[in-house]
Formats: structure tokens, C-alpha cells, sequence
């Protein structure tokens, strides 16, 4: 009785604090708080920071440290799936908050873990699947606002912004001694941000976001098997490049010989290189079809990987892989907007979900797979050209998709 009256007392206040500051403005508030707990998600990104300390505490290999990535990955796109059903009929901010207080738990006892296998557990497994279901959450409300073409890769963008921080952060930490501990900043913000969504949802959360209502019958039936097959192939092609880099670039230009203040820089440049792609598709998306942004990220990865592959030095390698991110970036905020182009919003979050499943597919493989060719070769030459092979193959995908859409949009009533 007690708990019920002091929520009904929180409510009651919260509801007189959002008609005095004004319904507007309380939206964009929210908007932020999802923002927030998006950006402290997107720290995964900066997982390649972390290689050496890992290393360095439990002596494992290159493809074993590429492998907590992958298996953060998994974890993921497993959390994306299951993420909407849990707690369905809860506030959206709610639901963000529990979800960042479990990814804060999971990377508070990172750190303390006594082998590598409890790390994977509590670094991959958990942080992983708590990023997954924020980042499908956070995604889902950016659709349904007033604006979704801007804010979906928006809040897509926020998400890769994470990786641009904590990415340099934990490799500055970690060349400060601080070992894995370096993590646990980390651990403050995401649980900080998940008690200001908590505060902030209040007992009328959805009245910031569009009614979801059904599809008018004229609206054409895309969620067929063909389309969303060519879409799936498309997002997991031209994801594997980018992931590849995101979870190994640390390790590919410690392999060129580049000093620890280059790699910082690097780290750094990846990060904003791909965080601003994701932003790009924002500012484009009343300028360009996203078919058009997804080949603007082709041939940035292609530039990209050729430029890192047949480049001489660590200057060159780094030009390169801020190449080959800043075009993943284009690719992960493009494929959202399509998705949500060629289905109704009220489809939106479920056709999302399975389609990161393919995110998921090349996230697993990029990473291990570079780092098991490295182990094997002493080089990450294989590695790159085996990029540029899955680009070239999103390129086929993507004009296959673009034939499909056509005819279904051209097809009688």
C-alpha cells in the first residue's frame, strides 16, 4: 500500500511538472533521455579499445578476443528479437531503464571476472544483450515520433556516438593501468542514464509518439520473402566490412606498427567516422532515396578497404579504416529507413528485429573470422580482401532489391 500510494504520489507530481514546463517540451526531453541511454548502448562500438588489456590479463588470442565481440553480437540481435516482448505494455522510457540497469550490472562484474570465459559472459553476453534490447527500443520510439526520417538515424547515429567515446576513453584508461577496470565508467553512465529515463517517463509516455494504426489496404504488401530476403542479404553483406573494423581495429594497427597515441587517434577517428555517417542519412533524407545512401556507403567501404589493403604504413591503414567506417555508418542508419520506407510503421519494429538478425550473422563472423585468418597468416591482407568480396556481393543484392520493390509497387491493385 505504501509503494502504491508513493507511486501515485510520483505520478501525481511528475504530471503537474509536465504541464508546467509544456508538452513539447517534455517530448524532446524524452526524446533525449532515449538518447541518452542509446549513446551509453553504443559503448560496444568501442569494444577494439579493449583488446590489449584483455589480452594482457588472460593471454588469449587474437580470434579469441575477437570472439567476445562476436559473441556480443549474437547476444544482441538475440536481444532485438526478444526485446519487444518483454514488458510490452509498459512505457517505452520504463522498459529503457531496466535494460540499462541490467547492462550496468553486467559491466560492473566485467572487470572482476576470474577467466576469460566469465568476461564473455559478462562483457559479451550481457552488455550485449542489454545494447541489443536499448538499441531496438531506442530505434522503435525514433520511429514513432513526429519526425521519424530524421530521427531514426538520428538515434541511430547516438548509438555509434557511444563507440566514439568510450572508445578512446577505455584506451586511455587501459594505457593508465587501468586495466579492464577501465569499463566501469561506463557502468556509472549507463546506470545514471537509465534513472533519468525511469524519472522522465511518467504516466503518459506515448503521447509524444505518432498512434499506431493499420496500413490502409492501398498500402502494398511488402513483407513478402523475396523483399525481405534481398533486404537481409543486402544489410548482412554490407554490414561485414564495418563490424570487422569496429571490433579489430586496435588490433590491425597495432599489426601496422602504429604508436599508441596514432591508435588512440584512430580509434577515435572510426568511432566519429562512423557516428557521422549514421548523421549523414538525417540531413539526406529528404535529398536521396535510402538506395542511393546505401551506395554512397559502397563506395565509401570500398574506397576504404582498398585504400587500408594496398596502402604503405599505419597513416595510410588509418585513412582507410575511418573510410571503411564512416561507410558502415551510412549502411546501419540507410537500412532502418528503408526498412521503414517499404513497411507500414505499425510493421516497423518487428520486420527491424528479424532484419538485424542479419547484423547479427555478419557481426558473429567479421571479427572471429579476421582474427582466426590473422592468427593463421600473421596479417590481416586475407581478412580485408574477403571485405571487399561481401561488398562487391551487397552491391548484386541491393539492385536485385531494387528490381523486387519496383515491381511490386507497379503491380495492380
Amino acid at each position: 500500500m505504501e509503494f502504491c500510494r508513493s507511486q501515485d504520489q510520483f505520478h501525481a507530481h511528475f504530471t503537474e511538472y509536465a504541464v508546467t514546463i509544456g508538452t513539447e517540451t517534455m517530448c524532446r526531453l524524452r526524446l533525449l533521455a532515449v538518447g541518452l541511454v542509446c549513446f551509453c548502448a553504443g559503448g560496444l562500438y568501442g569494444w577494439s579499445a579493449l583488446i590489449a588489456p584483455l589480452q594482457a590479463t588472460f593471454s588469449v588470442s587474437a580470434a579469441q578476443a575477437g570472439l567476445v565481440f562476436s559473441f556480443a553480437i549474437v547476444s544482441f540481435t538475440a536481444a532485438v528479437v526478444v526485446a519487444p516482448r518483454i514488458a510490452p505494455g509498459w512505457p517505452a522510457l520504463y522498459r529503457l531503464a531496466l535494460f540499462a540497469w541490467a547492462g550496468a550490472l553486467s559491466l560492473s562484474l566485467a572487470p572482476l571476472s576470474p577467466t576469460y570465459f566469465a568476461f564473455v559472459l559478462g562483457f559479451g553476453v550481457g552488455f550485449g544483450a542489454a545494447s541489443g534490447a536499448i538499441y531496438i527500443t531506442a530505434i522503435a520510439y525514433a520511429a514513432r515520433s513526429r519526425r521519424p526520417l530524421v530521427a531514426t538515424p538520428l538515434m541511430v547515429a547516438t548509438f555509434g556516438l557511444g563507440g566514439s567515446v568510450f572508445g578512446p576513453v577505455w584506451k586511455g584508461l587501459a594505457t593508465a593501468n587501468w586495466g579492464l577496470s577501465a569499463i566501469w565508467p561506463l557502468a556509472g553512465m549507463l546506470c545514471f542514464a537509465g534513472c533519468l529515463a525511469w524519472y522522465l517517463a511518467g504516466p503518459d509516455t506515448g503521447s509524444d509518439t505518432i498512434p499506431l494504426v493499420k496500413p490502409p489496404q492501398s498500402t502494398p504488401a511488402m513483407p513478402q520473402k523475396p523483399v525481405f530476403g534481398l533486404l537481409w542479404l543486402t544489410f548482412a553483406f554490407g554490414s561485414f566490412g564495418g563490424l570487422m573494423v569496429l571490433g579489430l581495429a586496435a588490433k590491425m594497427l597495432e599489426t601496422a606498427q602504429a604508436s599508441v597515441v596514432l591508435i588512440s587517434l584512430a580509434l577515435a577517428g572510426v568511432s566519429v567516422g562512423n557516428t557521422l555517417g549514421r548523421a549523414s542519412v538525417a540531413g539526406l533524407a529528404h535529398r536521396m532515396s535510402p538506395f542511393a545512401c546505401i551506395h554512397v556507403s559502397l563506395t565509401f567501404g570500398t574506397c576504404g578497404l582498398i585504400f587500408a589493403l594496398l596502402g604503405s604504413g599505419s597513416a595510410s591503414m588509418t585513412a582507410g579504416l575511418c573510410l571503411v567506417a564512416a561507410g558502415y555508418g551510412v549502411m546501419a542508419s540507410a537500412i532502418p529507413s528503408l526498412t521503414r520506407t517499404l513497411y507500414h510503421p505499425e510493421h516497423f519494429q518487428r520486420q527491424f528485429a528479424l532484419l538485424l538478425t542479419a547484423w547479427g550473422a555478419a557481426g558473429f563472423l567479421a571479427p572471429w573470422t579476421a582474427g582466426a585468418l590473422f592468427d593463421l597468416t600473421g596479417n590481416f591482407d586475407t581478412a580485408v580482401l574477403m571485405a571487399i568480396g561481401t561488398t562487391f556481393a551487397c552491391a548484386a543484392a541491393l539492385q536485385k532489391l531494387k528490381a523486387r520493390v519496383a515491381r511490386v509497387e507497379k503491380r495492380p491493385e
